[in-house]
């Protein structure tokens, strides 16, 4: 399993620089919030395509050659970035990449949790975890060195491009081929509508955050090294959330803990309502808000998995879920370049307090599920990570 995780460490830095840097580029070109809110969207258009089709293509050719051929589409797409200057080329190369993203993520998490055996699956998973905020930060780092469009998206592509090579090298045994099941998004709400709601508030807040967020601290007068340094605190506030989520959510509920974390995130973010505050504190309050957000959606697939009585229907159950978190993350972006082309940089806060106080109502409201013989330590809430 090593290769896997030298492979999606390439995989994890690439998506995360052209990603976050789409805003700041956009943004430079002086591109409007809406635009940028739209193009964002289009990443996430593809991501639902791939939740619903994408696991066709795993299917049939494997977990390996589905790899490699998302990972190629992934470079193709990004390098065409530099070719072109049209918007709406963009659009389609952002959609291209998310089907790609998203079903590479597919690929990664089917296969550990396929390989892990049962006594060793938190470590796995946790390792997984870790990897993906280390080699993410990388990505969102390498913004503060300013670097040009072209070659934002040209060492992207490289990047993803060495994801392949350590699978390609080495032999190793793949995991069977997954059947294909059918999404049922009322049934799956009858069984755990907290979950759903948790996972699309959740797809909303974090690929709001890195599709907005340069735009959120650009618009303040900040440079790129700010948003580099912002992002990359907001994910080392979810690195160690992760850390300890996991037994409180245990131990306590996975009600509480989605309370918890909600709450923990609203209130960072009336800080940011409320005070003028300079780049250092605004960088310090982000760790406590990524260490909120970034916890919802592992949360999330842990009450559905909670509240699942027929272990056969698992697999439609985290699609359904992921379908929810995809189709959040849809509409932040846009919803997101509204209200800041209205209420400027505040319009990203208000976004923020709306979401995360839904979710707080809308969780006290439900009941909390306590069992002794809960089997989910941190590392076994599995994460799905978009930068996104």
């Amino acid at each position: 399993m090593n290769a896997l995780f030298l492979g999606m460490s390439f995989l994890f830095i690439g998506n995360s620089l052209i990603v976050s840097s789409v805003g700041v580029i956009l943004k430079s070109s002086g591109m409007n919030e809406i635009a940028i809110g739209a193009i964002s969207s289009c990443f996430f258009i593809g991501a639902l395509i791939a939740t619903i089709s994408g696991h066709r293509i795993i299917s049939r050719v494997g977990h390996i050659r589905s790899f490699g051929i998302f990972a190629a589409l992934f470079a193709i797409a990004s390098l065409l970035h530099s070719l072109f200057d049209n918007l709406y080329l963009w659009s389609i190369f952002r959609l291209l990449l998310g089907f790609c993203y998203y079903g590479v993520l597919m690929v990664i998490e089917s296969w550990l949790n396929e390989k892990a055996r049962n006594s060793v699956r938190s470590r796995v998973l946790s390792f997984y975890e870790v990897v993906y905020y280390l080699a993410s930060g990388i990505g969102v780092l390498i913004i503060a060195f300013n670097l040009e469009k072209n070659s934002v998206f040209i060492l992207g592509a490289c990047l993803i491009m060495f994801s392949t090579i350590p699978l390609y090298l080495i032999r190793i045994k793949e995991p069977l081929l997954p059947q294909k099941s059918p999404i049922s998004l009322p049934k799956i709400f009858d069984i755990a509508p907290l979950a759903l709601v948790t996972s699309f508030i959740a797809g909303m807040l974090v690929n709001g955050f890195f599709a907005m967020a340069s735009v959120f601290i650009l618009k303040q007068g900040f440079d790129t090294k700010g948003v580099s340094y912002f992002i990359a605190c907001a994910m080392c506030g979810g690195f160690l959330a992760q850390s300890s989520i996991g037994s409180i959510s245990d131990k306590l509920g996975r009600k509480f803990a989605i309370i918890l974390c909600a709450g923990v995130a609203f209130c960072a973010m009336l800080s940011f309502l409320i005070f003028p505050l300079p780049l250092f504190l605004q960088c310090t309050l982000a760790i406590p808000l990524g260490g909120g957000i970034f916890c919802l959606y592992a949360l999330a697939l842990a009450r559905a998995n909670d509240m699942l009585k027929d272990r056969s229907k698992s697999v439609e159950l985290g699609r359904s879920v992921l379908f929810c978190y995809s189709l959040g993350s849809l509409f932040a972006p846009l919803i997101l370049g509204i209200l800041m082309n209205e209420f400027g940089f505040h319009g990203f806060s208000w976004f923020y307090l709306a979401c995360l106080g839904f979710c707080l109502l809308f969780a006290l409201n439900k009941p909390n599920i306590l069992k002794r013989n809960y089997k989910t330590k941190p590392g076994n809430m599995a994460i799905l990570h978009d930068h996104e």
